[in-house]
């Protein structure tokens, strides 16, 4: 009986629509704490991903829900608000292009600064890194490069991986690099499959040296870059398209500073190239466009 009222009570909330009042005081609070901008028209999104929580917080409306959060404040509820809100689209090797340009233009030099002895390591950056598979598929790319070219005195670790998301969710996915059926499906080629996984019975696991190069952390863009440092190559792919033009502007510029002179951006395939014109250079292979820092 139990079992049946309380799918009833879930049944009945997920009927529940957001009016006006309510949906601009959670997109408010959705921008405050990790810079999402909702436009109005995408009210559905709050709908469908929060009316499950209104059964959690024992409230009726989204406005009830909108003051438990601010008077609860509760670290973990809190989350898996803003982990329900987050779009972690992603595959393996997602457009292929930025992989080519990290293989064709940017590791030869890379890898021959660290052979020369002008760098003694190379740190990238994977900011929106969802459930792993852009920072995997970089250290993937970068072993095979050296094993390829058959590299002396070079390895990963010469190399700083960092990743970092805002949701909790999609983060402890990457950290176990644990891929079903599916995932594996999107993106990843025979050779990069054989090579660095292991399969046990529907479940493929990455090869313990590729996932113990990956630092992971919980991180918010809105927030200051200053503790991670320089560094030579920042994935910022598909994100910047869900955040208001103020932040945009602002996330653009901290990352600028998160460069060493001569360090590159890649970003999605979107047209956003007014924000980049007055710190970087564009760069282009095939239908791709990336970005070098211009020294100041």
């Amino acid at each position: 009986m139990l079992y049946s009222n309380l799918k009833h009570e879930e049944t009945r909330l997920s009927l529940v629509s957001i009016n006006e009042r309510e949906f601009s005081l959670l997109s408010d609070y959705i921008i405050r704490n990790c810079g999402i901008a909702i436009p109005p028209e995408k009210a559905y999104i709050f709908e469908t991903r929060l009316s499950k929580y209104l059964v959690d917080a024992g409230v009726n409306s989204f406005e009830e829900l909108y003051s438990y959060i601010i008077k609860k404040n509760d670290p973990v509820f809190n989350q898996k608000i803003i982990n329900s809100i987050t779009t972690n689209e992603t595959k393996w090797f997602r457009d292929e292009a930025p992989w080519k340009v990290l293989e064709e233009r940017l590791l030869p030099k890379l890898v021959g600064d660290i052979v020369s002895g002008r760098k003694t390591r190379i740190r990238i950056w994977s900011a929106a890194a969802s459930t792993g598979q852009e920072i995997y598929s970089t250290v993937m790319c970068i072993d095979n490069y050296l094993s390829k070219n058959n590299v002396n005195g070079v390895s990963l670790k010469n190399f700083e991986f960092i990743a970092t998301d805002i949701s909790s969710h999609v983060l402890e996915i990457a950290k176990k690099g644990r891929y079903d059926k599916i995932s594996m499906m999107r993106g990843l080629n025979e050779e990069y499959k054989e090579k660095y996984f292991n399969k046990n019975g529907s479940v493929w696991t990455i090869d313990q040296k590729i996932q113990s190069a990956v630092k992971f952390m919980r991180f918010n863009l809105i927030n200051s870059y200053k503790e991670f440092g320089l560094f030579d190559i920042i994935f910022c792919r598909y994100i910047l398209i869900y955040f208001s033009e103020t932040l945009k502007s602002g996330i653009v510029t901290k990352i600028h500073g998160s460069l060493q002179d001569n360090g590159v951006l890649f970003t999605g395939n979107y047209a956003l190239y007014d924000l980049f014109e007055n710190n970087f250079d564009a760069d282009y292979y095939d239908n791709l466009t990336y970005y070098t820092k211009k020294k100041r």
